[in-house]
């Protein structure tokens, strides 16, 4: 614990940062700038798994574990068990990026530090590539991981939560150790984007009205009306109402939410670990 300190930045200055357009990227550490202590940081294991930040910060004094989507382009080598064959993106969740998310799940139980997670994922990797790689039994190690650390944590959903990487990065459907879960006017919870759905439902259909020479309007209004289901279903007020989220509040209001829950965690904790024996803070400094 230290002496509470304001962020250096405004919170309201994340209304600016956090595009609405699904398809534009923002800097998760200029997010994290706003709403931890002193607008500092530690990250743990920087150079590796570049989709997710993983690492501690202060809220109100108190330490808290960090997991955040990054966004963006990681480099047509990434990930390396692609081989060249695509390049990863923001997000998205691949190998590296479900291993340190595992490793800092474990040090936080280790080191009784709650956790905070902001998501704004697309999901996991998917195909016979990221089969082959172990995606989806990393990502049952991290849910197991999670149910094991017995430590609370709070969930924020800055933009997307899809899929089953919703669940595995601290929703409340798939862990009985969320406290808490945020929506803001950006939240979207799905198992897909609604035009994905409307594809995959819809695309053999029209393969066959269109051979058939028969007109393919019909298929398409179809398409549209699903497409139209899924958004009005994924909304942030529906995601209220449906119990996805807890509540709905402004972006500049998210660090009250981060201080009440700290204060929550520490001040009736099931144990407390002393700080010389904490092995988080000296994985990150080495």
């Amino acid at each position: 614990m230290a002496e509470p300190k304001a962020p250096l930045y405004r919170p309201e200055e994340i209304n600016l940062l956090v595009p609405f357009n699904q398809k534009r990227t923002y800097d998760m550490e200029q997010i994290m700038a706003r709403l931890f202590d002193g607008s500092e940081h530690m990250e743990y294991r920087p150079d590796y798994g570049p989709e997710v930040y993983c690492g501690l910060a202060k809220v109100d004094g108190f330490a808290v574990g960090v997991i955040a989507n990054r966004q963006g382009f990681l480099g047509k080598d990434y990930p390396g068990y692609a081989d060249g064959k695509y390049m990863g993106i923001g997000g998205k969740l691949y190998r590296e990026g479900l291993i340190k998310m595992n490793e800092l799940v474990m040090f936080c139980g280790r080191d009784c530090l709650p956790l905070i997670w902001f998501q704004d994922t697309s999901g996991i990797d998917v195909g016979d590539i990221a089969e082959q790689a172990e995606l989806l039994g990393l990502g049952q190690s991290l849910i197991y991981s999670i149910e094991s650390s017995h430590v609370p944590m709070m969930c924020v959903v800055l933009r997307k939560g899809t899929a089953a990487a919703h669940y595995i990065m601290g929703g409340p459907q798939a862990t009985r150790n969320n406290a808490f879960t945020l929506g803001v006017g950006t939240t979207e919870i799905y198992v897909m984007h609604g035009e994905t759905a409307a594809a995959a439902a819809f695309a053999r259909r029209l393969v066959k009205e269109k051979d058939a020479e028969r007109p393919l309007e019909p298929v398409i209004d179809k398409m549209n009306a699903l497409a139209q289901q899924y958004h009005d279903q994924s909304r942030p007020v529906y995601c209220a109402q449906a119990g996805l989220v807890d509540e709905i509040v402004p972006m500049a209001s998210m660090r009250d939410y981060f201080v009440g829950f700290a204060r929550c965690c520490y001040q009736n904790p099931r144990r407390i670990c002393p700080q010389h024996q904490m092995l988080l803070p000296r994985a990150i400094k080495g």
